[in-house]
């Protein structure tokens, strides 16, 4: 495996190059937030006075400078994972590995690490994020890979791999209508439609095994039984849907 043109496993001025923010906690929980960083960017290589500066940097960009003399131990889960990403936004390293770093953080907490992890992007740095967190990741970014058992099972823009499996993934598509239970019928007798929801007077679900075929079959019905439809909505066009067909394809294979 070759990163930056080398050996990360071998050679030290590779390993110099790229910043790891560990899902586990890497900071002494008995030291403030600011000693933490300060001892952090000296085990980087950087002088007293460097450390200190860096530190502060860091604090002040995450938003955490009042809280820089605090126990880090005292910390909620998303000040620690904002302290994380203060080191990895002060260095000067060119890949950075960012794992989980949604895990276990408040929607306010998430919001601010997705705005501090895009601004790691901005610095034109590699950055590559592992999360399970997948809603997460497709606001971040539109280029994901999908990992399983230790191999690589996709890779790609997510609309491309959306479109890639919309004629093999059985899609579910939303509707609001003025008249549901009318409609309903209507479309459980397409031959590519397995399921009809009707969940109140005026919204339904369907099931359809053939995306391609569906909007246009949907047309048709609606015309055919004079019914308004103000929203129609793709449910399972998200990453989630790309991650459970390419691990359901890959262990097919596996």
């Amino acid at each position: 495996m070759a990163v930056l043109g080398g050996d990360p496993f071998t050679d030290a001025s590779i390993r110099a190059r790229i910043t790891l923010v560990p899902a586990t906690e890497n900071f002494f929980r008995s030291l403030s937030a600011r000693k933490n960083l300060e001892v952090a960017f000296l085990a980087r290589g950087y002088a007293r006075a460097e450390a200190r500066s860096r530190a502060a940097a860091g604090l002040e960009t995450v938003g955490l400078t009042e809280h820089a003399d605090r126990y880090f131990g005292n910390w909620s889960r998303g000040m620690r994972q904002r302290l994380k990403l203060a080191f990895a936004l002060q260095t000067e390293s060119d890949v950075v590995l960012l794992d989980e770093p949604f895990l276990g953080v408040d929607p306010p907490s998430r919001k601010a690490l997705r705005e501090h992890i895009l601004a790691l992007g901005a610095q034109d740095r590699v950055v590559l994020v592992s999360s399970h967190v997948l809603h997460e990741i497709e606001s971040l970014t539109e280029q994901v890979g999908v990992l399983a058992r230790g191999r690589l099972l996709g890779f790609g823009r997510v609309d491309q791999l959306l479109q890639d499996i919309r004629d093999d993934h059985p899609q579910r598509v939303s509707l609001r209508t003025d008249a549901a239970r009318t409609l309903g019928p209507a479309l459980l007798g397409l031959d590519h439609v397995r399921e009809v929801r009707v969940l109140t007077d005026h919204e339904l679900e369907f099931v359809t095994e053939q995306p391609s075929r569906a909007y246009r079959d949907l047309a048709r019905a609606i015309t055919e039984t004079g019914v308004a439809v103000r929203q129609v909505q793709t449910l399972d066009h998200t990453l989630e849907a790309v991650f459970q067909h390419v691990t359901e394809a890959g262990s097919r294979r596996l």
